[in-house]
């Protein structure tokens, strides 16, 4: 399965640079970043997607983004936006549009089979049986 991934997000004349870097780096860490005169922004493959996996699986919230990321495809592609101050503290939270005064981290993945990748990162939960 592969994807192409793509993060950026803004720093803002308020923000320390390096913990806007960190911010990213603590979802995504094994993305290739370059810093740009007033953002960060990385590459990478579906390698990049495994600890953003792992915690919307254990924060619980893999339907949130499952819906997010489906509501959101255009093409081969589908976007969504993660709380920048959430991720500077290892935390998921995950938006359908940027709403942060600090600006958010914007997120874009791309792949020919985009549907596999939203069902492998954030697979459908079966309910129990009664």
């Amino acid at each position: 399965m592969e994807c192409e991934v793509k993060v950026k997000t803004r720093i803002k004349a308020t923000e320390n640079p390096r913990k806007v870097l960190e911010s990213v780096l603590n979802i995504f860490p094994k993305i290739e970043v370059k810093e740009r005169n007033d953002s960060i922004q990385g590459e990478g493959g579906i390698e990049v997607l495994e600890e953003l996996r792992e915690s919307l699986e254990k924060r619980r919230i893999r339907s949130t983004a499952r819906k997010v990321l489906y509501e959101n495809i255009t093409g081969n592609r589908t976007t969504f936006y993660l709380n920048k101050q959430a991720a500077f503290i290892g935390k998921v939270n995950i938006l359908e549009e940027e709403i942060s005064p600090l600006g958010d981290i914007k997120v874009e993945i791309i792949a020919e089979n985009l549907k596999e990748v939203i069902n492998w990162l954030a697979p459908k939960i079966e309910e129990e049986p009664n």
